[in-house]
């Protein structure tokens, strides 16, 4: 897998951090920083979406950053999305229990609608 590369952006409502690559204890640090950051921004945006649909290998060690992420959003007043799609990183949220706690959708477009559609 490719080596760690990490990127955010903003939506109409939700500020965005994707990665790309390999997530472990030794290389986390990028993509620790900008998952804070978001949680952290003084925006109007109501969701956080993290982007793991482009990651190969979640360590043990890092996946319960998403579960402070998750409590430190509740805090600001927004949610907290990951998108991850099937095979080794969903397994590793799930054995680390992660998926008890943070929303997990299977892939960025669904991460980003809105809970309740309106039709108006």
């Amino acid at each position: 897998m490719t080596r760690l590369a990490v990127t955010t952006r903003s939506t109409r409502s939700a500020v965005v951090v994707a990665a790309r690559g390999r997530i472990d204890l030794a290389g986390e640090q990028p993509w620790r920083d900008q998952v804070e950051e978001a949680c952290g921004e003084s925006s109007a945006k109501t969701l956080v979406v993290v982007d793991l649909t482009d990651v190969g290998y979640l360590s043990v060690g890092t996946a319960p950053l998403l579960i402070r992420a998750h409590y430190h959003c509740l805090h600001r007043g927004r949610r907290l999305r990951v998108a991850v799609r099937p095979g080794p990183v969903l397994n590793t949220l799930r054995l680390t229990g992660v998926h008890e706690i943070v929303a997990l959708c299977p892939d960025l477009d669904s991460a980003l609608r809105p809970l309740v559609a309106s039709r108006w």
